[in-house]
Order: C-alpha cells, then sequence, then structure tokens
C-alpha cells in the first residue's frame, strides 16, 4: 500500500500532479476538496481566511476518507493544500505510512492558473491570503516542480517520489 500526500499553494496543480499519478501509475486519485464543508465554501465565497475550528472539522472528515480509501485501493494519492503543519503532523499521527509530496510551481505561473480558472470558487486575491498563511513544512516530504514543463517531466519527477 503506498499514500502520497499531494500540499502546496493553490495554483500548484496538485490535482494535475495527481490525476498523472492515476493515469500512469496505478493509483487512485483523490482531491481533498471533495471534502470542504459549507461552512469553508462560504468563507471562500466571501474570502474569510478558515479558522482553526472550521479546519478542525474538515480534516477530521478528510483523514477519515482517506483511511477509508486507502482500505479499498492498493495505491492512493490525495491531494489537498494542508496549508498548516499541525495538520500535516495530525495526519502522520492518524496514518503513519503517509507520504507528503511538495507540488510547487513559479508564483507568476500559479497566479496565472488561477486567473485561467472557470468555475473554481478559489479567486486570486483569496489565494493570495492562503500563501500569506501557508506554514513553511517540517514534515518529511519531497517535491515535485511544476512549472508548465509538461507531463513527461512531472513522470519523471514522480519515479524518484514513489517507493520501489
Amino acid at each position: 500500500m503506498s499514500l502520497i500526500i499531494l500540499f502546496g499553494l493553490p495554483g500548484t496543480g496538485k490535482t494535475y500532479v495527481g490525476k498523472i499519478f492515476e493515469k500512469y501509475f496505478d493509483y487512485h486519485f483523490y482531491d481533498g476538496d471533495n471534502d470542504l464543508t459549507e461552512e469553508m465554501k462560504e468563507a471562500i465565497k466571501v474570502q474569510r481566511v478558515f479558522t482553526d475550528k472550521m479546519r478542525d472539522a474538515y480534516f477530521k472528515i478528510l483523514i477519515s476518507k482517506i483511511q477509508d480509501l486507502k482500505s479499498k485501493h492498493k495505491n492512493l494519492v490525495v491531494a489537498q493544500t494542508f496549508i498548516k503543519e499541525k495538520y500535516r503532523l495530525n495526519l502522520i499521527e492518524k496514518i503513519s505510512d503517509a507520504k507528503f509530496v511538495l507540488v510547487e510551481a513559479k508564483k507568476e505561473i500559479r497566479e496565472k492558473r488561477l486567473q485561467e480558472r472557470v468555475d473554481y470558487p478559489l479567486d486570486l486575491e483569496y489565494a493570495r491570503k492562503m500563501e500569506l498563511n501557508f506554514d513553511k513544512p517540517i514534515v518529511n516530504h519531497q517535491i515535485i516542480i511544476n512549472n508548465n514543463d509538461g507531463e513527461e517531466n512531472i513522470k519523471k519527477q514522480i519515479v524518484s517520489v514513489i517507493p520501489p
């Protein structure tokens, strides 16, 4: 069983990378945003930063979902911002075999991607607020760089992060 957690700022391409894991490496992909609570969705609409209470409720749901998916899939990759280190550590405490992979992209690329998104509730100003609140990762992690270099470049990087 392999569990990969893709995390990073909005617009880095976590979903894009997750879908490459699924397409080429026999992973089931799950977007953690599917579990955002109604309160969190409303906060995004009005550009209000999430509270710890909101995050606590959300991560309880997400961790439960990951545990359920782990029981059904040999290989699982989950994309979620994981903006706060405390929640990364909480996940490791509950699911010790989770492997974190930070997805990074240059700021101008991230912002361009966010501006081009259609039917996506997160706008550029809110993403900038999230960037200010993003805890530098201390948890053990690897990095995938996603600066518009295409699938082949991402596939090469994935090979270096998946367990043998």
